[in-house]
């Protein structure tokens, strides 16, 4: 009984691990796919902003 009981012990799965598991499942279905348009925007450069007319600021 005992080895039965460590081995069904042996089989759940750890918290942290599982909580690991669930922190990388959201990164990579929310918050990977939007590196790429940030990385984008990111390197578009601050040409647009320091092109706007002084009288509007």
């Amino acid at each position: 009984a005992k080895i039965a009981a460590a081995e069904e012990e042996a089989q759940r799965p750890d918290p942290f691990y599982k909580a690991k598991l669930q922190t990388a499942r959201f990164y990579f279905a929310r918050l990977l796919p939007e590196t790429l348009t940030l990385m984008n925007t990111a390197r578009s450069g601050a040409e647009v902003l320091m092109d706007t007319d002084l009288a509007l600021s």
